[in-house]
């Protein structure tokens, strides 16, 4: 790995694990505006640090123009900020466990803007409304038709890829935590 890459990773993730340690006296989970900002720190660390690049990407990313394409982070930052700031006795009394959380949210996939839309409507963070998850993290690319496909190592160019059995692993404790979120499309 790039020395570069990994020494903005360290930078972002040590800042936000300093902001999120620093709010701990103010976290409030029934407190809609202080759930919002604090998460908001891990969301701006994630997304700002630009590490994460799986080499996969959905298969209609990859006949697209590149102007079509974005990021999708596998883990909704902002909520794996909320469940840091629940499990604070674990990711903020423990560096190395917060940092290897920090890496895992980091995970993207290069998909289209209109799919990432449709990814970021299955969950509601609404203003007013208690936070909800209509599908499983881990099971979103699946419940949208998204197919994966895996771009060679070595290889910069997405019309290389190909279909790809590979999926994301994802957080046990995270998606344990996520269940209390879980809403049918009714509400």
């Amino acid at each position: 790995m790039n020395n570069k890459k990994l020494r903005k990773l360290e930078i972002y993730c040590q800042a936000t694990f300093n902001a999120l340690k620093s709010n701990l006296e103010l976290w409030d989970p029934t407190d809609e505006d202080i759930v919002r900002v604090v998460t908001r720190f891990y969301y701006e660390g994630i997304f700002s640090c630009q590490y994460g690049d799986t080499g996969l990407i959905s298969e209609e990313a990859s006949k697209a123009v590149s102007t079509d394409r974005t990021d999708d982070h596998c883990w909704s930052p902002q909520f794996v900020g909320r469940y840091v700031m629940d499990n604070a006795h674990i990711y903020l009394e423990d560096y190395d466990e917060f940092r290897n959380l920090f890496q895992s949210a980091c995970t993207k996939i290069k998909v289209l803007k209109s799919e990432n839309r449709k990814l970021s409507q299955l969950t509601s963070n609404k203003q007013g409304e208690s936070y909800k998850v209509f599908v499983p993290t881990d099971k979103k690319y699946q419940h949208l038709g998204i197919n994966l496909f895996k771009r060679p190592d070595g290889k910069v160019r997405w019309d290389s890829a190909q279909p790809t059995d590979e999926t994301i692993k994802y957080h046990k404790g995270l998606l344990e935590y996520e269940k209390q979120f879980i809403v049918n499309e009714n509400g």
